[in-house]
């Protein structure tokens, strides 16, 4: 799999809700200011980053990434035990090279909605893993950017002692990617373009 080139991706996850595209609530909806502290460690026999974010919107939130789960969550030390993040804009960066795995996402936009709201507007019943995060856009060595507007396939796939998340991604200049986030690496690759003629899932 490492023949294959890494990508830079902003992901969108969702926990409760499903969402083909990025969608928000604005009561509920944070923007990221800055993060003012980050690190990862393993939890439990679980990998996970936990950020530090001072919000546009003024209260700084202390956030969770599950990273076996890809599920974002609120610290359960802080005062917000009543309240949970179910959507998630970030970047995920393909530079390895820095302090910690949590120095590779940048959370940019999410919510933090009641759990009483989640019991009522969803089943609480979180998404299969391969919903809980999808490509929103992406660029490569040779892919200057590219938007993703239409998802018409994906998959997981067990791979000795990790998951592969598939995606086959349209993008806004009508090319075809298949896409494959490897997971316990934290890394996005470019398999290959696809040919829309012989794609015959559409």
């Amino acid at each position: 799999m490492n023949k294959f080139p890494l990508v830079e991706m902003i992901a969108f996850f969702s926990r409760y809700s499903q969402a083909q595209k990025p969608a928000w609530r604005k009561p509920y909806m944070k923007h990221m200011a800055r993060i003012r502290s980050c690190h990862s460690k393993v939890d439990g026999g679980v990998r996970k980053s936990f950020f530090s974010v001072e919000t546009k919107e003024g209260p700084i939130i202390e956030l969770v990434f599950n990273e076996e789960e890809l599920l974002w969550s609120l610290d359960p030390n802080s005062d917000m035990e009543n309240y949970t993040v179910d959507r998630m804009l970030a970047f995920i960066q393909r530079h390895k090279h820095l302090p910690s795995r949590a120095h590779r996402i940048v959370p940019y936009r999410f919510e933090i909605i009641p759990k009483s709201q989640i019991q009522q507007e969803q089943s609480g019943i979180e998404l299969p893993l391969v919903q809980r995060m999808q490509p929103y856009r992406f660029q490569s060595g040779k892919i200057n950017s590219a938007q993703v507007l239409d998802i018409p396939t994906k998959h997981i796939e067990n791979v000795m002692v990790t998951k592969q998340l598939h995606y086959v991604v349209e993008t806004d200049v009508q090319r075809f990617f298949h896409l494959v986030y490897i997971l316990d690496e934290m890394d996005w690759r470019m398999i290959q373009e696809v040919d829309e003629e012989f794609f015959f899932v559409r």
